[in-house]
């Protein structure tokens, strides 16, 4: 199995945007996460190949999240898969509900949801 650093939660954290993607990271780490921050789903499949996640972080177009979510599920399939959020916007959290797609996504968490707030609810749901 993969070595992991000591009890630290593994955050992977998938943002396009270098901005969100630097104080999301920066916020779990000062929170005490150990955070991996990267720009696009080939990146976090070389990353979660490498070093594995507690928790994925999706901060993505929805299409392209459940995208991610997908290809995260399969690479992980018979490891502990890591439990995997998504920023929305509200109007596409509300499709993907009525959608009902099974992806990979356990739970949105809808825009804006500043840093701060991701730690607040990543502390409460973690399991």
């Amino acid at each position: 199995g993969l070595v992991r650093r000591g009890e630290m939660t593994r955050v992977l954290v998938i943002d396009g945007y270098e901005e969100s993607r630097n104080a999301a990271a920066h916020a779990l780490r000062v929170a005490g996460y150990d955070v991996a921050a990267v720009e696009e789903e080939e990146e976090a499949l070389a990353e979660l190949a490498e070093g594995g996640a507690d928790i994925v972080l999706l901060d993505l177009p929805l299409a392209e999240a459940e995208e991610a979510a997908d290809a995260i599920r399969t690479a992980t399939a018979g490891a502990q898969s890591p439990s995997v959020f998504a920023l929305v916007d509200p109007s596409s959290s509300r499709q993907a509900r009525e959608n009902g797609h099974p992806s990979g996504i356990d739970f949105f968490f809808l825009r804006p949801c500043p840093p701060a707030e991701i730690v607040k609810h990543l502390r409460r749901m973690r399991r």
